[in-house]
Order: C-alpha cells, then sequence, then structure tokens
C-alpha cells in the first residue's frame, strides 16, 4: 500500500501545493487536508478527488495520525504552534511516530521554528525541517517553488533527505530545493531573501515616481533599466507600473499574489532576525515604514505589495485601472 500523505493550510499558497502534490502522489494513497475554513477544505475535495482520495481531516492531530509525511503552510507563528503543539488537536497530540516528515512551509520566526521543532523532536512526534518557499501563488499554481531547508543532523540522512526531495518536488523545481543546515536555516535564507527583495521593490517604486514624474515614459524606463545595471527580478516581474509587464500585479488590478500585509509581516520578521544577530538593518526599517503606509492608505490596502508605487506616487486616480 502506499503511504498516505498530510497537508496543513489550503490558503492562497497551500490550496495550489496540496493540488499539486495530490496530482504527483500515488493514485492509491490518500491525502488527508485541514484548514480552520472547512469550505476551503470542501472546495478543494470538489475540485481535486479526481486525481486520488482526498480526506479532510478534523484536526492537525488527525492529519499526523493518519499521513508519514505532512507539508503544513500556516500563516503567523502562532498558528504554526497551534498546529504543531495543542495538547489536545496538534501534532505533538499524534503519539509517536519518530520517521513521521513534517515539513514547515510557513514563514515563521527563526526562534518559534527551533522551538516548534524541538518540541515535536522530544516527544518523538515526527522529523521537523523548516522548508519556506519563495515563488508566490504564481509559482505555487505552476509547481515550480523554490524551497529552502533547515534540518537537525539526525535528518539529515540520506533516505530522509531522499524522502524530503522527492516530496517537494512534487510542488517545486527540483533544482531549487537547498539544503541550507540545521533548524531555521531554511527560513534565515527565507528571510534574507525578502528583506532583500521588498527593499529592491521599494526603491524601485520609488526610482519609477520619480522617473515618471520627470516625463519619462515608464515603458521606455522598464527596458532602460532592465538591460542596464539596476535590472533584477524584482524589476521584471513585479514593475509597480500598470500596462508593461501583463503579468505583473501592476497589470492585473493589482491583485494581491503577495500582500503589503505580507510583506510587513516578513520584513518585520527579517529586521529582528538581522537585530537579533546584531546588524543594523536600518534600510530595512525604512522600507519597512513605506508598506505600513501602504497598508494603512485605504486606496492601496489589501493590494499587492507593489502597490507601493501608486501609494510614493500619489497617483491612484490617475494609474490605476
Amino acid at each position: 500500500m502506499d503511504a498516505d500523505y498530510g497537508f496543513i493550510g489550503l490558503g492562497n499558497m497551500g490550496f495550489h501545493m496540496a493540488a499539486n502534490m495530490r496530482n504527483m502522489m500515488a493514485k492509491s494513497a490518500t491525502l488527508h487536508v485541514f484548514d480552520v475554513n472547512k469550505d476551503i477544505c470542501n472546495r478543494f475535495l470538489d475540485k481535486f478527488s479526481s486525481s486520488g482520495p482526498i480526506r479532510i481531516a478534523t484536526s492537525s492531530k488527525d492529519v499526523a495520525r493518519h499521513s508519514v509525511t505532512l507539508i503544513m503552510m500556516v500563516p503567523m507563528d502562532e498558528h504554526a504552534r497551534a498546529v504543531c503543539l495543542h495538547p489536545e488537536t496538534g501534532v505533538v497530540a499524534a503519539g509517536s511516530a519518530k520517521d513521521r516528515l513534517i515539513l514547515d512551509c510557513s514563514t515563521l520566526s527563526v526562534s518559534t521554528a527551533k522551538h516548534v521543532g524541538q518540541q515535536l523532536m522530544d516527544v518523538g512526534a515526527g522529523i521537523y525541517i523548516d522548508t519556506p518557499v519563495s515563488g508566490g501563488v504564481a509559482g505555487a499554481e505552476a509547481g515550480t517553488l523554490s524551497f529552502f531547508c533547515g534540518s537537525s543532523s539526525n535528518s539529515q540522512s540520506n533516505l530522509i533527505v531522499r524522502r524530503l526531495m522527492a516530496t517537494l518536488s512534487w510542488m517545486g523545481a527540483s533544482d531549487r530545493i537547498t539544503l541550507c543546515g540545521g533548524i531555521g536555516t531554511g527560513l534565515t535564507t527565507k528571510l534574507v531573501n525578502n528583506y532583500v527583495a521588498l527593499g529592491n521593490l521599494a526603491v524601485a517604486a520609488q526610482g519609477v515616481a520619480f522617473g515618471v514624474r520627470q516625463g519619462l515614459d515608464p515603458k521606455i524606463l522598464y527596458q532602460c533599466v532592465k538591460g542596464s545595471t539596476g535590472d533584477s527580478l524584482v524589476w521584471t516581474a513585479m514593475y509597480p507600473v500598470p500596462g508593461v509587464n501583463p503579468k505583473s500585479a501592476s497589470s492585473n488590478s493589482f491583485k494581491a499574489g503577495f500582500s503589503s500585509r505580507l510583506g510587513l509581516k516578513d520584513l518585520g520578521l527579517a529586521i529582528k532576525a538581522g537585530e537579533e544577530a546584531g546588524i543594523d538593518v536600518s534600510m530595512g526599517r525604512t522600507a519597512l515604514g513605506l508598506y505600513r503606509q501602504a497598508d494603512q492608505d485605504p486606496r492601496t490596502t489589501g493590494l499587492d505589495c507593489a502597490a507601493i508605487w501608486l501609494h510614493i506616487n500619489d497617483e491612484v486616480g490617475s494609474f490605476y485601472p
């Protein structure tokens, strides 16, 4: 009999990640899913049950009891602690299963990941590996996510690594799955990535804003920087002016692929990690202030992070599609 898998957290990212898992798993294996939103669980079941058995679980504990490998994707530290450590409904209550893999794709504080992972392993509830992702909703849907993995030394055996790589490759590109070191190093890598990306976007938004104000055509500006030293993946994929890159959030009504609220969370976690390391993260604090202003602006709150350009340029009425 093929091994069963579990997935906890069917949000914007998790829904697509779990769908790719179900499509890639053995047809005879069951995918056990849980989310506090029962409607989303039912929608997932209705949409993907043709790919193989799906069971809606009653709790995180229930998922863990039926799964040899468990993936979780939750928004905040407190959700991760509840999923894993709640004494009645958490993974910790599922009983001992030292070979159970617990792959945490959430973006959390490094300290929370270390605490949760150690607690689970201390009681024999499984092998915890922090496996945060990069690639956004589009990458989750396409199955091209990058994974940054942090694990304890006893989870780095060839067998565990093979299981880890096989599972994550259902949701991401196999050449973008990286073993970063001990527990928490996957998250540290993710936080560095988001610190750089969000800072890059804030600088790009300010640069485009003053360029447009000085009379530049945003399409010409895009092409010039794309072929110069200012180019980056943020510049090309997240260009903040509508109508230039048809795949960018700005050209799609700034629909939140990665909302300003999530940007605030991740940038805040990165700043905390930097401060704990004794680094003056002044650039990050400046960017955080800009994203906070955009999130509090009723015209841009809830939109994609790229909407920071609308706030900076104060051109919501002129440029919002």
